[in-house]
């Protein structure tokens, strides 16, 4: 992927290793180095991040970016925009995953019920950015022990090495069409609910102030996971980290 290029992005930065590239883009903008839309790629990264500052597993063969976007009118719901936008990339490219790839709500793909995909978004209105980061397990083969029952690659699942060049681009075409209805306010919420992980599953929610426990039935228009706590009382949350799902069937 050193010299991707996509007409989405003013510059594209590539790095051999790198600590990580959401912390690269923030250093880059707050400094000034950098203007106009970016995208910055690594071939390994150091300390990749997730959600929460949790590490991610990021090495050779995988694909980790970040990409800035400048002056982009939108308040939420890019990590789910951009989620969507990733899980139609994927099964245009590799149709056999029609089945087994979910969206989690919010910010990870699923593929066999493990994680392949992540995604991180952040925003510096001073700077007038939003930095979208997205992690994705393409050709590499093994990970640490503690992660092998959790996380999936591509490579495993389809028995083939991957084109990493060709799904981004892809990707950011599926991104850069669908971009001016997400702007006017547009979330795909049909595709979403279709390609849930969660949707009809006993799921638990930490919203850091507490804790939630019921039925997930989907999203709303604002991108909201909505819980069914009883029956008949369905209540939306525009943020917190789903810690357990169970198939109710």
């Amino acid at each position: 992927m050193k010299n991707f290029k996509h007409p989405l992005f003013d510059e594209v930065k590539y790095f051999e290793k790198i600590n990580s590239t959401n912390k690269k883009a923030d250093q880059l903008i707050k400094s000034k180095q950098i203007s106009g839309n970016f995208l910055l790629i690594a071939k390994n990264q150091s300390r990749g991040i997730g959600r929460k500052d949790n590490s991610w597993f990021s090495p050779e063969g995988g694909i980790w970016i970040t990409a800035g976007l400048y002056g982009l009118d939108v308040q939420s719901n890019l990590t789910i925009f951009t989620g969507i936008c990733i899980h139609k990339a994927l099964l245009k490219l590799f149709s056999k995953m029609q089945n087994d790839l979910k969206i989690k709500w919010s910010n990870d793909l699923y593929l066999n019920e493990k994680k392949l995909c992540g995604i991180l978004s952040s925003h510096l209105p001073a700077f007038k950015y939003h930095l979208i980061g997205i992690g994705i397990n393409t050709n590499f083969s093994e990970f640490p022990t503690k992660l092998s029952d959790l996380s999936i690659s591509i490579k495993q699942y389809l028995k083939t090495d991957i084109d990493n060049s060709n799904l981004v681009k892809t990707i950011f075409d599926i991104f850069s069409s669908n971009l001016p209805e997400f702007i006017e306010g547009k979330l795909q919420i049909e595709y979403f609910n279709e390609y849930s992980l969660l949707t009809g599953k006993k799921i638990e929610l930490d919203t850091d102030f507490d804790k939630f426990s019921g039925i997930c039935k989907g999203i709303n228009k604002k991108g909201a996971i909505l819980i069914e706590l009883k029956k008949g009382m369905i209540q939306p949350f525009f943020a917190g980290t789903v810690i357990n799902f169970l198939d109710m069937n």
